[in-house]
């Protein structure tokens, strides 16, 4: 039988992962919106680039990343 400090760290594990899915899945979400663009979109436009820059401050403010030390702030 587990004991209730089990279950809680149980718990807060499982709350920690459903929160980096949750990351995960938003990342996922603006990388795949950034490369559909539609037929009336303009030529040229940087959404790729900006989807792609989205994403990675997304799984760094999650922590799911860690900075390059050459990147910039």
């Amino acid at each position: 039988m587990s004991h209730p400090g089990e279950i809680d760290e149980l718990k807060t594990r499982l709350d920690a992962a459903e929160r980096q899915v949750r990351t995960l899945a938003e990342a996922v979400r603006v990388l795949a919106g950034g490369l559909e663009g539609g037929p009336l979109e303009e030529a040229g436009r940087a959404r790729p680039e900006h989807a792609a820059r989205l994403a990675h401050e997304l799984l760094l403010a999650a922590g799911l990343i860690q900075p390059k030390e050459s990147e910039g702030p």
